[in-house]
């Protein structure tokens, strides 16, 4: 793939949100008119939240689109930290609530002896229509942290899993919330549209000089000319 992104700024983080909901609609519409269906994984986070709270009113076939996570903390699904959960208060309602929704976490304490089980259920996520990625200050993005239990893994270009387990190294980005399920390096690098978001000048700076082997770059690189970044202060 070659390594040319879109980039685009923004006054204010409503009008990125509001972008971003356009953004996304309009890529989901097209995926449905060109294939009959879409696929969307989503991420978690304060950011998106709005831009879901929107798209939830988008006028399109939402009964043909299969909406997933690019990741999710090993914890159940009325935790305060889940993705799901925040997807289900946000996304899932109004029109959208026709969409299908696939949740990562499944029964079990350990992510690393479900990941076959969630390979199988996430096997739409091999060919995602849209992507929505975050950003982290220390330069990860989905649950890819660097020097954590199954990290490489998560980020082989070889790998013939959809899914990967996780076991972060607790810091300040992390939380106590370990223990994740995230989407493969191969699943970013055949998404066909993915759209990373990035507020504050800091996280900027961290993704214009994140070195070749950070998270962010190896995104970056899987992602290739599919990658739109959409930036506020």
């Amino acid at each position: 793939m070659t390594q040319g992104h879109v980039f685009k700024s923004f006054d204010s983080k409503a009008d990125l949100q509001s972008a971003a909901a356009d953004w996304i609609a309009a890529a989901l519409r097209d995926a449905i008119a060109r294939r009959g269906g879409a696929v969307f994984m989503c991420s978690g986070g304060s950011t998106p939240g709005p831009i879901y709270e929107t798209l939830s009113n988008a006028e399109l076939a939402w009964d043909q689109v299969q909406v997933g996570l690019c990741d999710e903390r090993w914890v159940e699904a009325n935790h305060p930290a889940s993705n799901g959960a925040m997807l289900e208060r946000t996304l899932l309602q109004n029109r959208a609530s026709e969409a299908s929704y696939t949740p990562m976490k499944v029964a079990g304490n350990d992510p690393f002896r479900a990941v076959e089980q969630v390979d199988e259920l996430y096997m739409d996520a091999s060919l995602t229509d849209v992507m929505l990625l975050g950003m982290g200050p220390d330069a990860h993005t989905l649950s890819w942290f660097k020097g954590g239990r199954g990290y490489d893994e998560a980020i082989s270009s070889d790998s013939t899993s959809v899914v990967a387990a996780v076991e972060a190294i607790e810091s300040e980005v992390t939380g106590p919330n370990l223990l994740r399920m995230t989407l493969t390096q191969p699943c970013v690098a055949y998404a066909r549209n993915i759209l990373l978001l990035i507020t504050g000048a800091e996280k900027k700076a961290v993704f214009e000089s994140a070195p070749a082997d950070a998270p962010v770059s190896i995104m970056k690189r899987a992602a290739g000319d599919s990658l739109t970044v959409f930036y506020c202060e």
